[in-house]
C-alpha cells in the first residue's frame, strides 16, 4: 500500500504532509485553469473549437423522430422476424418429430411406409416415388444403435440422419460410411467420452435430438412390397441393450394424415420453445439467445408470449415466410442449368460444398433458409455428380412465372440419361407440399410410363394444371388452382446429363 506521509516518523512536527502538498497543487492548477479561461473571454474559447455548439454525433440528425408509434412492438417484430429466419432448419425437422409423435410412432421406433407418400403425408418436397422409413431418437438417454442393412438385388437405401439443426451427422448407403455394405452406426450424444467399439461406425451428434430419413429404392423387378420388406430389415436399439438387442420396433404409417409442415403464427414459437429447452446452445448462435428471450422463449422456462406481443410476433413470422419465399426464386434464378432454358437448381450448397452456411467468417442464415424452408435432409457434401439431382422449373418456354389456375405441358424425352429412374413432382409453391385432389397424384416418372400415353418418338407429354386435357388424365398431374413448382428429379444421373449435352425441354403453357 503506497505511504501518504501522515503515518511517516521522519517528518518534523508541523511539517506538511504528502497529501497537504497535492491537495495545494490540485487547488493552484484549478484556479490557474480558471484565471486562464478568463484571460481567454467566450469568444476566443469558441473559436478554439472552430465554432460548434454541439458535440459530434451521440444523436439522430436534428429533428429526427422516433418512426413508430411503439417502439417496444417494433423489437419484437424484427426480432421474430430474424428468429423464424434463423431456426428454419430446426424447426422443420422437429415438425416431422412433432408429427411421428402425433400418430404413436415415438424415439427408437421405425416407421417404415408400405407405400410411395400422397397428399395426406404432409412433408417438405417429399417425393412419391419410393417408400420413405424414419426415426427419431433422443440421446440423452445415451447412444443409439442403427444397423444398417447391405445394398442387394433386393433392396438398397439411400438417405442422412441429421441433428436437431438438420446438419447431417452420418449419411447411410452406398453414399455413406458403411459404403453399401450394411454396418452397425453409433449415435453419440454431445460431449461423449466413452469408448467406441471398432465394430461401430461412430456418428457424433452436437444435439440430443437426431432423426434420420431413408428412401428404400425399388430397383427394377421390384416391387413396394419388397421394398418395404426390405426397410424391416433395419435394426435400432439403445448401445446400453447391445449383448441382447430388443426387436425393433416397426410401425406403417401410410394410412394416417402426418402433419410435419411450420406452422406460421404463434404456433411457430410453440415448436421453436421445445427445441430450446433440450438442445445445448452453439457459440455461433449465443447473440440469438438474446433475440430469443425477448420474445419469451428461455432454456428452463416455460412460454408464456405477453399478450402485447403477440400480434407484432404473427406479423413478424408472416413477414419472413414471405421474405424466404421470394428469396428461393431471386436465389436460384441465377443458377440455370442449361442457359437457354428456364430449369434451375434445388441445391444451393454454401462454399464447403455443404448446406450449414456456417463458415469461418460467420453464419449466414438467410442463405441456409434457402434450402431449409422449401425441404429437409440434405447430404453432408454435395459432390459433383450427386446420386439424385433436383431442377425446379421457375417459368415456362416464355420466361413468365408459373400461375394457378393455369395448364402446362411438359414433353419428357425418350431417353432421359439415369440409371435408375426420374421423376416430376409439382408441389404448391405456398406449402411446398403434395397438392390435395381426389387423385392423389402428386408426379409422375418414369415407373408410371407403361400406364401413360406415349408419342410416336417415345417422348411423354405431362400436364399439370386444373384440367386434364380430353383423353389424356392418365398423364396429368391435378394442382386444383395452386401455384404450381415443379421439381424434376434424377435418380442416378449419367454422363450425357452431367455433361449437359441432354437438355430437358421448357415447361409450355397450354
Amino acid at each position: 500500500m503506497l505511504d501518504n506521509g501522515d503515518n511517516n516518523p521522519h517528518l518534523k512536527a508541523g511539517a506538511p504532509s504528502r497529501r497537504d502538498i497535492l491537495l495545494a497543487a490540485t487547488t493552484l492548477a484549478a484556479a490557474s485553469a480558471i484565471a486562464s479561461a478568463d484571460a481567454i473571454g467566450p469568444a476566443q474559447a469558441q473559436q478554439s473549437t472552430g465554432g460548434a455548439t454541439e458535440p459530434l454525433g451521440g444523436q439522430p440528425p436534428r429533428g429526427a423522430t422516433q418512426s413508430v408509434e411503439n417502439i417496444e412492438e417494433q423489437v419484437v417484430y424484427q426480432r421474430a422476424f430474424e428468429v423464424v429466419v434463423w431456426s428454419q432448419p430446426a424447426v422443420a425437422i422437429y415438425g416431422i418429430r412433432r408429427g411421428m409423435f402425433a400418430v404413436g410412432i415415438k424415439d427408437n421406433k421405425i416407421a417404415a411406409m408400405s407405400r410411395p407418400l400422397v397428399p395426406r403425408h404432409e412433408f417438405l418436397t417429399a417425393n412419391n416415388s419410393t417408400p420413405y422409413i424414419s426415426a427419431n431418437a433422443d440421446l440423452r438417454n445415451g447412444p443409439v444403435v442403427l444397423e444398417v442393412p447391405p445394398a442387394t438385388d433386393k433392396g438398397v437405401l439411400y438417405g442422412q440422419v441429421v441433428d436437431a439443426w438438420q446438419e447431417t451427422i452420418a449419411d447411410v448407403g452406398p453414399i455413406g460410411a458403411d459404403k453399401g455394405r450394411g454396418g452397425k452406426y453409433l449415435f453419440l450424444p454431445p460431449g461423449y467420452a466413452g469408448s467406441v467399439p471398432n465394430e461401430y461406425l461412430p456418428a457424433p451428434s452436437p444435439n440430443y435430438r437426431v432423426a434420420f430419413a431413408f428412401r428404400s429404392i425399388v430397383l427394377p423387378g421390384m416391387t413396394d412390397a419388397d421394398a418395404h420388406a426390405y426397410a424391416q430389415t433395419l435394426k435400432m436399439y439403445p448401445l446400453s441393450d447391445a449383448a441382447n438387442p430388443p426387436p425393433t420396433r416397426f410401425a406403417d404409417p401410410w394410412p394416417e394424415r402426418i402433419s410435419t409442415l411450420p406452422f406460421y403464427d404463434l404456433r411457430y414459437f410453440d415448436d421453436l420453445h421445445e427445441i430450446i429447452s433440450v438442445e445445448p446452445v452453439r457459440p455461433r448462435d449465443k447473440a440469438m439467445m438474446q433475440m430469443l428471450a425477448t420474445l419469451g422463449i428461455e432454456p428452463g422456462k416455460p412460454f408464456h408470449p405477453p399478450e402485447r406481443y403477440k400480434a407484432a410476433m404473427e406479423r413478424g413470422t408472416i413477414d419472413a415466410y414471405f421474405y424466404m419465399q421470394d428469396r428461393f426464386i431471386r436465389m436460384r434464378e441465377p443458377t440455370r442449368y442449361w442457359s437457354d432454358r428456364h430449369w434451375s437448381s434445388f441445391f444451393l450448397p454454401d462454399s464447403d460444398d455443404g448446406f450449414t452456411w456456417d463458415l469461418s467468417n460467420g453464419l449466414f442464415y438467410d442463405n441456409r433458409s434457402d434450402m431449409f424452408h422449401p425441404g429437409t435432409y440434405y447430404p453432408k457434401k454435395l459432390v459433383k455428380e450427386p446420386s439424385t439431382d433436383y431442377m425446379c422449373a421457375l417459368a415456362d418456354s416464355d420466361g413468365r412465372p408459373l400461375e394457378g389456375g393455369k395448364n402446362y405441358k411438359l414433353r419428357v424425352p425418350k431417353d432421359v440419361p439415369v440409371k435408375q429412374f426420374w421423376s416430376l413432382i409439382v408441389y404448391d409453391f405456398a406449402t411446398w407440399a403434395f397438392i390435395y385432389s381426389p387423385e392423389e397424384r402428386p408426379g409422375l416418372g418414369s415407373y408410371d410410363k407403361p400406364n401413360m400415353k406415349l408419342n410416336a418418338d417415345g417422348s411423354v407429354d405431362i400436364y399439370f394444371g386444373p384440367k386434364p386435357p380430353p383423353g389424356l388424365e392418365s398423364n396429368w398431374i391435378p394442382t386444383q388452382g395452386k401455384r404450381p413448382m415443379p421439381v424434376m428429379r434424377i435418380y442416378g444421373g449419367e454422363k450425357a446429363y452431367w455433361n449437359r449435352s441432354f437438355k430437358m425441354p421448357d415447361v409450355e403453357r397450354v
